[in-house]
């Protein structure tokens, strides 16, 4: 799973126009927990770890996503569905000594993308200073997510941003996110108008 600010990428090129609510939602799926402590159960459950058929379980949750905040957590899973299908299967591939090994690669490298591209977008600041002020209208309790758990984490992330400028990942480098986050948004479009 990309780190939060692909998330916001892919959200910012496909609908750049949204509001506050649809970006909130594209982060609540890691909302479990604080920011770096995620409770992992509760986590994969959230994500459909496991699930037969992710892309059939994204397709009934897409029926059920009647507001902003809902198209936004649509939004964050279908990016990580993407994700994992693809550069994270790849990295893993590559780095199989073992689940701690790739795992801890590969969370160095999340965190680079993360940072880097928070630093190197001129709108992730603003965007991020308006989550934290959003009065959670259009917010739906989940059965892991709160509004409290939510507007906490959106407090964590911000903060472990502002705390932590770091070069950008060698493994994911910012071109290549660059692309995952066009082709993401555009597939994700084409894809919900099949199914509204």
């Amino acid at each position: 799973m990309p780190g939060h600010m692909i998330h916001l990428m892919v959200a910012r090129k496909a609908y750049s126009d949204a509001g506050i609510a649809f970006f909130v939602g594209t982060l609540a799926p890691d909302a479990t927990a604080p920011y770096d402590n995620m409770d992992k159960e509760k986590k994969d459950k959230i994500h459909y770890i496991g699930v037969p058929d992710m892309e059939a379980a994204l397709k009934d949750f897409a029926l059920k996503a009647e507001n902003d905040y809902l198209k936004g957590f649509l939004l964050h899973l279908y990016v990580d569905w993407k994700w994992n299908t693809t550069y994270l299967s790849d990295f893993v591939s590559k780095n199989e000594s073992g689940l701690q090994k790739w795992y801890s690669l590969y969370d160095t490298e999340n965190r680079q993308m993360t940072s880097y591209a928070f630093y190197s977008t001129e709108w992730a600041s603003e965007l991020y200073d308006q989550m934290e002020k959003w009065d959670y209208t259009g917010f739906v309790d989940t059965e892991f997510i709160t509004k409290d758990v939510s507007q906490n984490w959106v407090l964590s992330a911000k903060k472990w941003l502002s705390d932590n400028k770091l070069d950008p990942s060698t493994a994911f480098p910012p071109e290549l996110i660059e692309k995952f986050a066009s082709d993401t948004a555009d597939s994700f479009i084409e894809w919900l108008s099949c199914i509204e």
